[in-house]
């Protein structure tokens, strides 16, 4: 599926419960070990630095340690990458933005008495098509030196989420991430339980804005979807759906219009399929009268089959073609038997 690049798409981390996913489900449990759920708060754009826009979609937040003193609070950044490219130079970003948020902690005064700097968690996520392949560590990313300059160079890693090289299977249960993860990467054709999940996983008016992001998401897959161009009526239903019953609604309507428009395409190939094979064997029927009777009887018979649709009056006509002595005889029964006499 390709990405989705508007801004819309690029808030999902603006929820508070997708950060809180984020972190139980795809951090390694000692990096966030004896953090406070309850506390997690989302911070201001600039407190990365000019350079990290909103209009890139990246987060700040923070949360407090359980028991640490006034001052001890994890603070995470987290950049989204919805692109297909790989950029190499991600780690030297992170580490830009993570000094200038350490640099506005000084200027606006938000350290513990103690003057020491907050740890940081810095967390890439990335849905490209190509595998990230750019170092996850600044260290990695300089050049090679020798024993004496390398204690000298930075050394910070961000923690790198490759939503699409997870399987889907895998994906951490009950999370809203591993949802949005799997509904990015879904069919129409295959989402419909899952908004059905999503809808008990974000029950509660505290997640009705994650909720409407899971909604809009839905409403764009599917409008750029060739269900949707097959069948332009499905968008607006979808609609009303989610006006009226929010995602729960909408996953029912599309496991049953899905089933329905299968249904109508598997009886129209049948259709299609028997009509050709009834084609087929008019024009076998007519080849053979041609060569045993001349061209003339060939044209006449196929003009007589045009439009019988009985597969046993066509088996009767190959029996006439066998049996009859001239054109003119087989001519005259079929059009007796083609009429039904």
């Amino acid at each position: 599926m390709r990405e989705f690049h508007d801004s819309a798409f690029k808030r999902w981390f603006d929820h508070r419960r997708m950060v809180e996913d984020l972190l139980r489900g795809f951090a390694p449990a000692a990096a966030v070990r004896g953090v406070d759920f309850d506390t997690l708060k989302q911070l201001p754009a600039e407190y990365a630095g000019d350079d990290m826009s909103r209009s890139r979609g990246d987060a700040a937040w923070r949360a407090r340690f359980r028991g640490a003193g006034a001052g001890e609070w994890l603070y995470l950044l987290i950049l989204l990458e919805f692109q297909s490219t790989v950029d190499r130079h991600m780690a030297a970003r992170i580490l830009a933005y993570t000094a200038r948020m350490y640099l506005k902690l000084v200027r606006i005064g938000e350290l513990p008495p103690d003057g020491l700097l907050p740890p940081v968690l810095p967390v890439m996520l990335y849905n490209g098509e190509r595998p990230w392949s750019a170092a996850t560590e600044m260290l990695a990313a300089i050049a090679p030196v020798g024993e004496d300059l390398a204690p000298f160079q930075p050394r910070q890693r961000y923690l790198l989420i490759d939503e699409r090289r997870f399987s889907v299977e895998d994906l951490p249960p009950d999370n809203a991430v591993s949802a949005q993860i799997a509904l990015e990467r879904g069919s129409v054709e295959s989402i419909g339980p899952l908004l059905r999940r999503v809808a008990a996983l974000l029950a509660g008016e505290e997640h009705a804005s994650l909720r409407r992001a899971f909604a809009e998401l839905t409403m764009r897959m599917v409008a750029r979807s060739a269900t949707a161009r097959d069948h332009p009526e499905l968008a607006t239903a979808l609609r009303a759906a989610e006006e009226t019953g929010g995602l729960g609604v909408m996953g029912t309507l599309l496991g049953d219009r899905i089933d329905a428009y299968v249904e109508a395409g598997v009886a129209r190939g049948r259709a299609e399929g028997l009509a050709r094979g009834l084609e087929r064997e008019r024009e076998i029927l007519s080849r053979q009268a041609e060569r045993k009777f001349g061209a003339e009887a060939g044209a006449r018979l196929a003009a007589l089959l045009a439009e019988v649709a009985d597969p046993e009056r066509l088996a009767a006509v190959g029996d006439l073609v066998i049996d009859c002595a001239d054109g003119a005889e087989l001519l005259a029964r079929a059009r007796e038997d083609a009429a039904g006499r």
